[in-house]
């Protein structure tokens, strides 16, 4: 299949505002190289000794990847994407975005693996949810729990920090054993696969964008999930009912601030009554936005993490 890659080269400031545009646009898999990341993962995870070159390499900026399909919907929405970046330094002066530029061009299936297989190796998230993609061979250690990716579909990989939220939460959520889980615009699956290898009896996900099922499906697969035990549904959550009234023990989103506050009632018809709602995607400045809409529409703060400039809000039905 063909892909429209699409680089947007910008600076370390600068991607937080970026990334929140795309994913306000449902793009996908985001992908960001970003120097000073790079040392901060290095100061964080000392073993990873395939990045140690990189310490030393002289710092470039930063560049945030995403792709779009190569066809005449793929090119209206780079079109589009294009006016909308490009009005964010006229809309947002008080954010240094360097010498920013878009740069695109085609790129198949293979290419784009090719230049994942480079640069992404295994990775601990947490205490122990380790990340794989498939091509690298890894021996988990005794406690971790490795989560295999197949980065080749265009969606999340587990390396944005929204996910790594989503992730740890769920890391420290004791009612996960044997929970019922549901996942909201699920991409690649890998919150729903994640929960089922920490201990949740079934996943259900969702997505409005009809690739996320087969992603999704296939990284089930790589870790070996009874079918039995995960499902996807394709479809728009705020207009279907696909789930049938189902009632989950914990639902989560990682979406973007604004459609996370439209879901306070979609939840509240899912959620169980003693169930938890899990939200990431949200960036500094819209947190209190969130928190604000789900307290007036009786919902509690539980707990609350953040990391790098993004929230992810744990939530339960007020008693």
């Amino acid at each position: 299949m063909e892909f429209i890659e699409v680089k947007v080269k910008t600076t370390s400031e600068g991607i937080e505002a970026i990334t929140g545009l795309l994913m306000l646009n449902n793009i996908p898999n985001i992908r960001i190289i970003d120097d000073e990341a790079v040392d901060r993962f290095l100061l964080d995870h000392p073993l990873n000794w395939d990045y140690k070159e990189k310490a030393t390499e002289k710092r470039q900026g930063a560049e945030v990847i995403f792709y779009l399909q190569e066809d005449e919907i793929g090119r209206k929405i780079l079109a589009q994407l294009e006016i909308e970046l490009t009005s964010l330094l006229v809309n947002i002066p008080e954010i240094d975005f360097g010498d920013f530029s878009i740069n695109h061009g085609p790129v198949n299936d293979d290419d784009w693996l090719h230049e994942w297989k480079k640069t992404y190796k295994p990775f601990t998230i947490g205490k122990a949810i380790v990340v794989r993609p498939f091509w690298e061979e890894y021996t988990a250690k005794q406690g971790e729990t490795v989560f295999t990716i197949d980065p080749g579909a265009v969606f999340g990989t587990g390396l944005h920090a929204t996910t790594q939220l989503c992730i740890m939460t769920l890391e420290e959520c004791k009612a996960l054993k044997d929970a019922r889980v549901l996942d909201i615009g699920c991409g690649s699956g890998i919150l729903s696969v994640i929960s089922l290898l920490l201990g949740a009896s079934t996943a259900t996900a969702c997505d409005i964008d009809p690739g996320a099922a087969r992603c999704a499906n296939q990284n089930a697969s790589l870790n070996n999930i009874d079918s039995k035990r995960f499902e996807v549904y394709t479809g728009n959550i705020f207009e279907e009912d696909f789930l049938q009234g189902k009632k989950y023990d914990i639902i989560l989103a990682n979406i973007v601030a604004d459609v996370i506050i439209g879901l306070g009632d979609v939840v509240k018809r899912y959620l169980k009554d003693d169930g938890l709602f899990i939200a990431s995607g949200i960036i500094d400045e819209r947190s209190g936005d969130v928190l604000a809409a789900y307290k007036s529409n009786s919902y509690s703060l539980i707990s609350e993490k953040n990391l790098e400039g993004w929230h992810c809000l744990s939530f339960s039905l007020t008693k």
